[in-house]
């Protein structure tokens, strides 16, 4: 993983921890806490990505669903985790279309893929 991506993990993990602390420390009076972790997701603050299809097709490749998060998918997670039939505290619900089960494409690839697009252009 490459070093620029320390700042986003120690946040990620200690929202996770407040996360598990909140849900352990009011769990006893009913309160469930959970949280979401999204991918990419398809908003306006990511239209500038698909305007570039090589970055972009890197990404849809990686995930195994064959494509990426809408804001309706988080949503749903959502109002699930805030129902009475959600059973979950002191989670982290990963919304990401089977990502989890890869890795986001590289620099290199990345790199690779813009690479071979202009050679075929």
């Amino acid at each position: 993983m490459p070093n620029d991506y320390a700042a986003y993990m120690g946040t990620r993990a200690g929202t996770d921890h407040i996360t598990h602390c909140v849900a352990h420390e009011f769990g006893g009076e009913g309160i469930r806490a959970n949280s979401i972790s999204p991918r990419l997701t398809d908003t306006p603050m990511n239209a500038a990505a698909k305007q570039a299809p090589c970055l972009f097709e890197n990404f849809v490749a990686s995930y195994p669903l064959g494509r990426i998060g809408t804001s309706d998918d988080i949503a749903a997670a959502a109002v699930w985790l805030a129902s009475d039939e959600c059973y979950m505290s002191g989670a982290n619900l990963q919304v990401n279309g089977g990502l989890i089960l890869r890795r986001n494409p590289t620099r290199e690839d990345i790199a690779a893929r813009v690479a071979s697009a202009d050679d075929n252009a």
